[in-house]
């Protein structure tokens, strides 16, 4: 019996597939596919009055093998360690606090609309560009870390 290894972890039910098409790629087999639906209800009290709250959460948990006598293990696990280590994004919020917040402070005097224009001008359109630049390197380096394990296939 050939040795293996696993690999577990829950995704969104819309990404399944495409995150199933992806570990194949690193030549890790499907073992189980297991939809996670739970919903949470209880009585919560807030000041006197007693209100019912229910959590949902919805996901479903994948588990992948992988045999460890692949020719080019090294390579491909390489591969996917590079893959995986990029960097996420960090998008910054268009209405940083809340939209309520700079609506009212519009209303006095049109501070709110100053303060954003400031704040679009000096904070956001910077770390969107930045958060686009980085997203667009990561996408053609996964690109190329793609093309480069299609050798190992």
């Amino acid at each position: 019996m050939a040795r293996t290894e696993s690999c577990s972890f829950q995704v969104h039910p819309n990404d399944e597939q495409s995150q199933i098409n992806l570990m194949e790629k690193f030549h890790w087999s499907l073992l189980n596919s297991q939809e996670v639906k739970t919903v949470d209800s209880h009585m919560e009290q807030r000041g006197d009055a007693i209100y019912s709250v229910t959590n949902s959460e919805h996901y479903v948990k994948l588990t992948f093998s992988r045999a460890l006598d692949l020719p080019n293990l090294k390579e491909i696990k390489e591969l996917e360690r590079q893959f995986n280590a990029l960097p996420h994004p960090a998008y910054p919020k268009l209405f940083p606090g809340s939209i309520w917040l700079w609506l009212i402070a519009s209303l006095f005097w049109g501070i709110g609309i100053v303060g954003y224009i400031i704040y679009f001008a000096a904070m956001y359109s910077p770390k969107k560009k930045a958060a686009d630049e980085l997203s667009e390197q990561n996408r053609k380096k996964r690109e190329e870390l793609l093309r480069e394990l299609e050798q190992y296939g």
